[in-house]
Parts: C-alpha cells; structure tokens; sequence
C-alpha cells in the first residue's frame, strides 16, 4: 500500500546473483531494521515495483476509485 501520507510500505533493494544478474529485493518496510520482512524476489524493477499494493482511493460515493485517482471519464477527482 503506497499512499500512506507518513510512512512508505517497502523497500526495494537491487543485489546482483553469483552470475552477475540483478535481483530485486522488496521488503516490508518497518523503521526497525531486524523487523524488516522479505515479500518477495524479482529479476525486474518493474517486477518489484508491481509487488508494492496500492491504497486505493475513495471516490465522492463511498466506492474504490483507481490509484491515479482518475475516473473512466478521465476527470481527476478530489480525494477525501
């Protein structure tokens, strides 16, 4: 869940494999290192990136909206 106003919801770390390949960590961040929580691994950035869940936002009715927190319509609603 990204869109926590005070704390971020992961880390991303970028270790490379005995061959030399990148493989991206993503981690639960906690602000207690030894709490940090492994969630999965990844040869790509988009592929971690993708593993972070988002908040989705409310809409003006009380439903989901989408994380961009722009309708079908394409008109930016306000978030509450």
């Amino acid at each position: 869940m990204r869109n926590d106003p005070v704390h971020p919801k992961a880390i991303i770390q970028r270790r490379r494999d005995g061959r030399g390949n990148d493989v991206f960590f993503v981690l639960r961040w906690d602000p207690d290192p030894g709490a940090l929580v492994l969630m999965g691994t990844t040869p790509t950035l988009e592929g971690a990136d993708l593993m972070v869940r988002w908040d989705l936002p409310s809409k003006r009715d009380g439903r989901d909206g989408p994380p961009n927190g722009i309708d079908g319509d394409g008109v930016q609603r306000r978030r509450m």
